[in-house]
């Protein structure tokens, strides 16, 4: 028997310290602190009884049936299931008025987001883990209301959830804050009057940069126009921040839409009558916490409301990261008949199941493939689909052959072949790389191995190892320190450190002749500027990664393990009649086509103007 804690603090270690002393296989998924201090020193008290993380890093081989795809790709969709389990669609409907929504879709996706986040935080590692061990009982314990919404990930996982947060839960909920006064980025209702003619909003997402001063990725910029008296110039759209972002630049319109003093009182006690008018949807448990969360989340939606009736001008609001922005918030905008826009952020979202869903009037999409996608999928609600490109890809053909990275320019000049290697970001600490799948620190290093063993058994080439950030524990933690004082050593491989300057990834990228990748955006827009990918489509305990959503039409461009890194990457940079070429070139006309190509940023914003605005 395993028993497995979803959630510890303090209070529980004696629990769990007991437990253990009954001989039992004690573990646990997450340390329920804020302090960083108070998780470090819950780690190590528990590490010196002998109990762990759920050691998922640790496990020689997780099967490919039961792999990372139930924590985020969901191809059984299995967190789908349940969402139907819990309402059918008739009963769901009937709350469709409280959000003044015209769809039961909309609330399904709504549901969807809330349900799928449990599968890939909770039950999508409980399942990995009783495929592992299948002849085990998998006793799971939670103290959290929340996991009542666990989807059911295998037979052989017993459920124990004693909901001690409910009345905190609650206390939250309702807790009438202080209305707030005006700081730097935080408008009261006097500096909102000079706001409420404006017409388009952005609504960002934890600001106007992905990353910061000091570990700068890129711009979101794509929504402001150079002219002056456009709408839809930086300094005078209005800015929506519901990530609680102080003011970026002291000549933008910037809002904090929770900061805004509101009638919270009011509020709670609209939410209690329209939540107890709905009382009789209630006709079993399933549908009891149902109405338990959409009750929770009208009350979001009405915070929202307020804020945005405010504006009786505003016509369209933009999303910056699409299946990031709360529905609840997009609800708010419908209801004040604002049209609301987004761009798609990731390709491979397209093929998801369970984890990426929206609901939005326009959506400016990567290409005529992913749009059909789209258009058939249960996961997305929109109206309006426009094929535009990949909006980032234009810095790729910018940069190419021009203003080449220092770290590159001179094994460029001596004609040697450029190999960029994008890996995903470490956790911070020991104890959250024990729970995790893709990044733990064990395939950091199998990742490190690799790039090594592709630089000795490769001639006459160059390699950058290249993260969206190099913090701790890459920098300083021991564990790392021995590989990569081997990769130091090396005159034909590097670990990029350039992370205050904008687009650097892109610099990389464009003077590349081969990008290897572990999944992420930049690799699709590569693939579609004939900058040649190869996928890295495993860890040292894992093969498939994306593949379960999309595996780019069986081209061969994933690689499931370092022999076929090795072949892959030789015949692209040395075999002229390479099929992988070949293969590239297909998938270019094939998934990545969009017939109007052209200025995507120009072509967006008069869309915009042309069909929205006037």
């Amino acid at each position: 028997m395993h028993i497995i804690f979803g959630y510890i603090s303090s209070w529980s270690l004696p629990a769990i310290k007991l437990l253990k002393l009954l001989k039992f296989n004690v573990y646990y998924i997450y340390i329920d602190e804020v302090d960083l201090d108070k998780k470090n020193e819950i780690a190590s008290k528990l590490k010196k009884n002998n109990i762990y993380p759920l050691p998922l890093e640790k496990e020689k081989k997780i099967l490919p049936e039961a792999s990372f795809s139930l924590c985020e790709t969901d191809p059984k969709e299995i967190a789908y299931k349940k969402n139907i389990e819990l309402i059918s669609d008739d009963l769901l409907k009937k709350y469709c008025s409280l959000f003044l929504i015209d769809r039961v879709k909309k609330l399904r996706l709504l549901m969807q987001d809330f349900i799928f986040n449990q599968q890939m935080k909770i039950s999508g590692k409980l399942g990995i883990w009783a495929a592992i061990y299948p002849k085990e009982k998998i006793i799971y314990v939670s103290f959290k209301f929340k996991c009542f919404y666990n989807s059911s990930t295998s037979k052989n996982i017993y459920k124990i959830i004693v909901p001690l947060d409910f009345v905190n839960f609650f206390k939250k909920l309702f807790k009438v804050k202080k209305n707030i006064s005006s700081k730097k980025g935080t408008y009261n209702d006097n500096n909102l009057n000079e706001l409420i003619n404006k017409k388009v909003a952005f609504i960002p997402h934890k600001g106007i940069t992905y990353g910061d001063k000091n570990n700068m990725l890129f711009d979101k910029f794509l929504f402001y126009s150079d002219n002056i008296n456009s709408s839809f110039h930086k300094n005078k759209i209005l800015h929506l921040d519901y990530s609680n972002f102080s003011k970026p630049e002291k000549n933008i319109n910037w809002i904090r839409v929770n900061q805004i003093a509101k009638p919270n009182f009011q509020i709670i006690i609209k939410t209690l009558f329209n939540g107890l008018k709905n009382i009789n949807l209630i006709r079993s448990w399933s549908t009891f916490l149902v109405w338990l969360f959409l009750v929770h989340q009208y009350y979001f939606f009405l915070k929202y409301d307020f804020v945005i009736k405010k504006f009786k001008n505003l016509k369209l609001a933009i999303l910056d990261y699409d299946i990031l922005c709360p529905k609840t918030l997009v609800f708010a905008l419908n209801k004040n008949n604002v049209k609301t826009v987004a761009v798609q952020e990731r390709f491979i979202h397209s093929f998801y199941s369970s984890y990426a869903t929206l609901s939005v009037d326009t959506y400016y999409v990567n290409s005529e493939y992913t749009s059909k996608i789209i258009a058939n999928s249960k996961y997305f609600d929109v109206t309006n689909l426009i094929p535009i490109g990949f909006p980032r890809s234009k810095y790729l053909s910018l940069y190419k052959n021009k203003n080449i990275p220092k770290e590159i320019f001179t094994p460029k000049s001596e004609g040697k072949k450029i190999i960029v290697l994008l890996g995903f970001v470490p956790p911070q600490n020991w104890y959250e790389s024990y729970t995790s799948l893709q990044a733990s620190w064990s395939s950091q290093i199998s990742f490190f191995k690799d790039a090594i063993t592709i630089s000795k058994n490769l001639d006459n080439v160059f390699l950058i190892i290249k993260y969206k950030a190099f913090e701790c524990p890459l920098r300083s933690n021991p564990y790392f320190k021995n590989i990569i004082d081997e990769i130091n050593g090396l005159d034909n491989i590097i670990i990029s450190n350039n992370y205050s300057e904008a687009y650097y990834s892109y610099k990389l990228c464009s003077n590349a002749d081969l990008v290897i990748a572990k999944h992420t955006s930049i690799a699709d827009e590569c693939l579609s500027s004939d900058i040649p990918v190869l996928f890295y489509e495993y860890t040292h305990n894992m093969k498939g990664i994306q593949s379960d959503a999309f595996n780019y039409s069986q081209s061969g461009l994933m690689c499931y393990e370092p022999k076929e890194l090795i072949e892959r990457s030789k015949s692209i940079l040395f075999d002229k009649t390479s099929r992988f070429k070949n293969e590239i070139y297909k998938l270019k006309q094939k998934i990545y086509h969009v017939k109007d190509a052209g200025n995507i940023k120009n072509k967006i914003i008069d869309n915009l103007e042309s069909n929205i605005l006037l």
